[in-house]
């Protein structure tokens, strides 16, 4: 009976199949670093949209809970006997936007913060927030918020970056309706426009 002959690789069967995994392994390695520059310029060109995006609507969320009288239940700019819910000392009653005004560059209004009590279990309706404001700062949105704290009485403005790369803002109104609009400053060298025009309109409550 003969014995079965065992045989190993060969120095060319080596070099060949170590050839053929270096292509393979860097055809994927060109493949995957490709994918990776493609996402880069896909967030280049994308990114600043969405981002513009969702501050418009966070700012359109919290307009449709603003109120054109605020606190000033009756409308007569005057802190009456039951009109500070929130007990801060002030009429929140702050909206700046007048009737058929166009392209103004900031926004000032009071927003509807309903405030529970867990210790009662009861609810207080009708509380409007200190006043916030929404303007546009060397190409960012800004919100600005006056607050007072329920424990010290001490006034503070709480300052916030929106988002970045907002070349103009404009808030225009007719009647209960806001119209929000927003530029946007596009990548050089991605978008064939420098810029881009974003808006929403929103009803408001009161």
């Amino acid at each position: 009976m003969r014995a079965s002959a065992q045989r190993g690789f060969t120095i060319v069967e080596m070099v060949l199949g170590s050839t053929i995994f270096l292509v393979i392994f860097g055809a994927a390695t060109v493949a995957l670093i490709g994918d990776q520059r493609a996402e880069r310029v896909l967030t280049a060109q994308i990114g600043p949209e969405m981002r513009a995006r969702d501050a418009m609507e966070r700012l359109a969320t919290e307009l449709r809970m603003a109120g054109l009288r605020g606190e000033d239940q009756n409308d007569n700019g005057e802190l009456d006997e039951g009109e500070d819910v929130n007990l801060n000392g002030r009429l929140d009653a702050d909206w700046s936007l007048e009737d058929g005004a166009a392209d103004k560059p900031e926004l000032t209004f009071n927003r509807r913060i309903d405030l529970a009590n867990p210790e009662e279990g009861t609810v207080a309706s009708g509380v409007y927030s200190g006043p916030v404001r929404y303007l546009l700062e060397r190409e960012s949105l800004v919100r600005i918020w006056t607050r007072t704290d329920p424990e010290t009485g001490e006034v503070q403005q709480l300052r916030h970056v929106v988002a970045a790369g907002i070349t103009g803002l404009r808030f225009s109104r007719e009647g209960t309706l806001v119209t929000v609009a927003m530029d946007l400053r596009l990548p050089p060298r991605v978008y064939k426009a420098e810029k881009r025009t974003i808006q929403t309109s929103i009803w408001l409550r009161n």
